[in-house]
């Protein structure tokens, strides 16, 4: 099968991962007492891979990268699936802010290990953005974890 038709044929598949995922938040609700509900991320991630799924059946040209079939790429996205669900099940033990910030450091430290300065920097900043962001804007409360808060 050309690489080309491969593309389309994976972007249909996560087009339709998206519109499931937004067809599921549908049923959570939108709204609780203290702010937006558990279904606003889940839906608004939904809609941004069936975007992502419909740009991989519409775009003409697969890059030489993708389009072969490889064992390190397979083992990297493979570790990134694990590296998910590890931090799915560590999230109530850790908390949201430690996990966080232990995942988007491994994460950042797979796709780049050149800079791991910068990847402890941009993991630690950026979990704690967020975690400002869901507390303080949206009053979301979040795991706490070992710290408690």
């Amino acid at each position: 099968m050309p690489p080309a038709t491969i593309a389309r044929l994976s972007g249909l598949v996560v087009t339709g991962l998206g519109v499931a995922a937004c067809i599921l938040a549908r049923g959570l609700p939108a709204q609780t007492g203290f702010g937006l509900g558990p279904a606003f991320l889940p839906f608004w991630t939904g809609i941004l891979i069936a975007a992502c799924g419909l740009w991989l059946c519409t775009r003409g040209v697969v890059d030489a990268e993708v389009s072969g079939l490889s064992l390190r790429g397979f083992a990297r996205a493979a570790s990134g699936f694990v590296l998910l669900l590890l931090y799915a099940l560590a999230l109530q033990t850790l908390g949201y802010l430690i996990s966080t910030a232990v995942f988007l450091v491994i994460t950042i430290l797979l796709l780049d290990p050149v800079h791991p300065i910068r990847a402890f920097a941009v993991g630690i900043t950026s979990a704690a953005f967020l975690s400002l962001i869901f507390r303080v804007w949206l009053r979301i409360p979040l795991p706490g974890g070992v710290l408690g808060w």
